[in-house]
């Protein structure tokens, strides 16, 4: 198809070149007329029949330029047959002017020039051949009398001047010189124009491409293809420092190197450079890539009057200085369409960036994702998923807020790179990570069926995205909860995957955070039923629908009760009485966590207030409220205990807030100041489930606390299990080293309580010694609530002696 339209133009740019021969054969005519008109006496016919004949050529000459015209490509044969006519007619008005010595021979030579150059030095010669053949037709149609004699007569020698050969031989040399001028002319014709169509082919070819390394492959093939370059380079260049875009035919070369001494040269002189042989020294990179190379050019490129690179080849040629100036040029115009889609293809995908990456981390963002999510399914649709299949990790980071409102936004930003850098090198080569948006990330990666590399995958993110991050002068801990979908769940529907993963991901974050899920479509309902729930949530404290039950603490020395640990259930009207760990987590996240804290401490110390004032409980009796992470890092967060303690008239050093070690863990300087500022009202501060996170020897000298709660995992300790046994004894020996009281919650037997005792844990807590009981069974009176009937202290074996400095209890208000 390329081919026959190629024909078709050549043949159309012809058809309007030849189309002036018409004027030609019209000048012609009126020259012949009018040398007859002036020197009749020379004309060897009739004036009338040399007009006559001269109409009729005229006229022949009109139809077949009509016929030619109409006849589109048959009007070749009507083109060809008219020159053949042009010969016929010059030749008698050459004879009947006077033959050899006729002023109109110097028409043909000018018949000859104009069809040598408006069609070909070939169509020329074979004219030229015509013209000759006419010539001696004429002269042997004298010689054998069946024309009068005008150059041969009969009997009689021929001039020297006179002789035809000599006139036919110089016509020759002239039809010769004509035609290899005009063959030069055609051939530089030829290749200008194949230079401008490789030039358009390959600008073509760049528009359709729009990475700068397949847009430098372009143009150095285009190169290739059309000057039979075997080795060559396309170099980019970004400040001062260059990088291989494209090779042909050469080593291979990776990264960057400063700009090569020729390369410079030639961009300061703003032009194409020949070199015979390369420095070394002076020209690394070319050295290292085109070793033992002869005769480069060296071609810079320029966009916006900087300088982006540059094209180097090899030319066959002997000598670099034999180099034909039209392939300078060319391959100077190829460099400046080469800067130009170079720095467009960088505009390009600068705006594709912006378009497609997340700003403030350099991952995909979530169109990016989505779209390439799309391209993955489409591309794998109608194939059998029964060996592989894509999954998406959805992530998002837990109590990310907190960290983002105590620290800044800055500490913020700077988490979220760290994190998606440490996302990066946790996944496979050709995983894509996107972030979606504030602290939720996302993985797109391809999985058998069971989705074990998934969950393998989200076990190590889940691990390894623990571990502490050091933002400035800070040492920040978060954790992350995973969600995991494939797309056999989502029917490959590329949002249905992402929303699946994004439920699963809700779903670890309500069995706990820092763990991942994976997809179940019943997971919908759960989800469902627990924004449900946290709706109703939210006006849970205005309709009076919140309860307290309080558990006591026991000393393990005396065995009786030394405090009370406020602990809030719903009271659900249609769920009925609701247990915290099915609320509080919800609570957190939608922040109706601060209206219930607010009313858990208030009426916490109303009572115990209530209670001291009717002799329920001793006076020194203290109460424990648990505190969130998301409570303590609010403002003002001071000046609300401080209000709930005079409002209800209670003691400062009577109350303890508990927060937990993993709240502590993502606290930061301004927590520190607020648990600084509790204490100097007074108020006493423990560590809860102490063992369960990362809590540090470090961070144990930061906050200021004054007891541990050890975790009732290293309390309930099976038989046999001496590793987690030993741990409880590391944990009260701390408390002692430091001066501060030891809590073991989650007392369940009697050889748990002794152990403990034994270990020198100075309160214990759980069902052994009684369970959360509600306001009106303290009201009834405190003292069967542990009965000694349960914990006898006395004639057992006295507990392990114990440093003098250690506080008898948390804020030394032990009964």
């Amino acid at each position: 198809m390329i081919a026959q339209t190629t024909r078709s133009d050549d043949y159309t740019a012809l058809s309007d070149r030849m189309g002036y021969l018409m004027l030609l054969r019209a000048a012609m005519a009126a020259v012949t007329i009018a040398w007859s008109a002036i020197r009749p006496e020379s004309l060897g016919t009739p004036f009338t029949t040399l007009v006559g004949v001269t109409g009729a050529y005229l006229a022949l000459s009109i139809a077949a330029e009509i016929l030619r015209r109409r006849f589109g490509r048959g009007g070749f044969w009507v083109m060809s047959a008219m020159l053949i006519v042009d010969g016929l007619y010059l030749a008698f008005a050459m004879y009947v002017t006077g033959a050899t010595q006729s002023p109109i021979r110097f028409l043909i030579y000018l018949h000859l020039v104009a069809v040598s150059l408006l069609a070909s030095y070939r169509t020329g010669l074979k004219i030229a051949l015509w013209h000759s053949l006419l010539l001696f037709v004429v002269l042997y149609a004298q010689a054998a009398t069946l024309l009068p004699a005008v150059d041969v007569v009969p009997g009689r020698a021929v001039d020297f001047d006179r002789m035809p050969v000599l006139n036919v031989t110089s016509f020759w040399l002239f039809a010769l010189a004509t035609s290899i001028f005009s063959a030069m002319n055609e051939r530089e014709l030829r290749q200008r124009r194949a230079d401008l169509q490789a030039l358009v082919d390959v600008g073509a070819r760049l528009d359709e491409v729009s990475d700068p390394v397949l847009q430098a492959r372009v143009v150095l093939d285009g190169l290739a293809s059309r000057f039979g370059f075997t080795r060559g380079l396309v170099i980019g260049a970004a400040e001062g420092n260059l990088i291989v875009l494209a090779s042909r035919g050469t080593e291979d070369w990776s990264g960057t190197a400063e700009a090569d001494a020729i390369i410079r040269k030639a961009w300061d002189r703003h032009q194409l450079l020949p070199v015979r042989r390369l420095d070394a020294q002076a020209n690394p990179l070319l050295s290292a890539t085109l070793p033992e190379a002869r005769n480069l050019l060296v071609s810079p490129m320029f966009a916006d009057g900087r300088p982006v690179g540059a094209i180097v080849v090899e030319h066959r040629s002997r000598t670099v200085f034999g180099i034909e100036r039209r392939i300078a040029s060319v391959l100077g115009q190829f460099s400046a369409v080469a800067a130009l889609n170079l720095r467009n293809a960088v505009l390009l995908r600068h705006v594709q960036d912006l378009a497609e990456r997340d700003s403030l981390t350099g991952a995909a963002n979530r169109r990016m994702f989505q779209l390439t999510l799309e391209r993955t399914l489409a591309a794998h649709a109608g194939e059998a998923e029964e060996k592989r299949m894509s999954a998406v990790l959805f992530i998002d980071l837990d109590d990310f807020k907190v960290i983002n409102d105590s620290l800044g936004h800055a500490a913020g930003d700077s988490l979220l790179i760290a994190v998606t850098d440490r996302i990066s090198g946790l996944v496979r080569t050709g995983d894509l990570v996107a972030r979606l948006g504030g602290d939720e990330f996302a993985i797109l990666t391809e999985d058998v069926v069971d989705l074990r590399h998934a969950r393998a995958m989200a076990e190590r993110l889940v691990r390894d995205l623990r571990v502490p991050y050091v933002i400035g002068e800070h040492a920040i801990t978060c954790s992350a909860s995973i969600g995991i979908a494939g797309a056999r769940d989502a029917g490959r529907d590329a949002q249905e995957i992402v929303r699946n993963a994004d439920v699963a991901m809700y779903m670890a974050k309500a069995n706990g955070k820092s763990g991942f899920a994976v997809f179940d479509p019943g997971m919908h309902a759960s989800i469902r039923a627990r924004h449900e729930l946290g709706a109703e949530l939210q006006h849970a404290v205005d309709r009076g629908q919140l309860r307290l039950v309080f558990q006591p603490i026991v000393s393990l020395e005396s065995g009786r009760i030394s405090g009370l640990e406020a602990l809030v259930r719903w009271q659900h009207p249609d769920r009925g009485l609701v247990a915290p760990g099915e609320f509080i987590e919800i609570a957190e996240e939608n922040g109706a966590i601060l209206p219930i804290g607010r009313w858990v401490l208030r009426d916490a110390c109303e009572r115990a207030v209530a209670w001291q004032a009717a002799g329920v409980i001793p006076s020194g009796t203290f109460i424990c409220v648990n505190v969130s992470a998301r409570e303590i890092q609010q403002p003002g967060f001071v000046g609300a205990v401080e209000e709930s303690l005079a409002w209800a008239g209670l003691e400062p050093t009577r109350l303890i807030l508990e927060i937990t070690e993993t709240a502590l863990i993502k606290a930061t300087s301004h927590t520190v100041t607020t648990l600084d500022a509790l204490r100097a009202l007074g108020v006493r501060v423990v560590i809860d489930d102490f063992g369960t996170g990362y809590f540090s020897l470090s961070h144990l000298r930061q906050f200021p606390v004054d007891a541990l709660k050890i975790a009732s995992e290293f309390v309930q300790v099976a038989e046999g299990d001496e590793r987690s046994a030993a741990l409880a004894g590391a944990i009260v020996a701390l408390g002692e080293s430091l001066g501060i009281a030891t809590v073991a919650e989650g007392i369940e037997t009697k050889p748990q309580a002794e152990r403990m005792r034994s270990l020198g844990c100075t309160y214990g807590q759980g069902y052994f010694f009684a369970k959360p009981v509600t306001a009106a069974e303290i009201g009834a009176g405190i003292e069967g609530l542990a009965s000694p009937l349960r914990w006898e202290a006395e004639g057992k074996r006295a507990p392990r002696r114990r440093r003098a400095s250690r506080a008898t209890a948390p804020g030394s208000a032990a009964a």
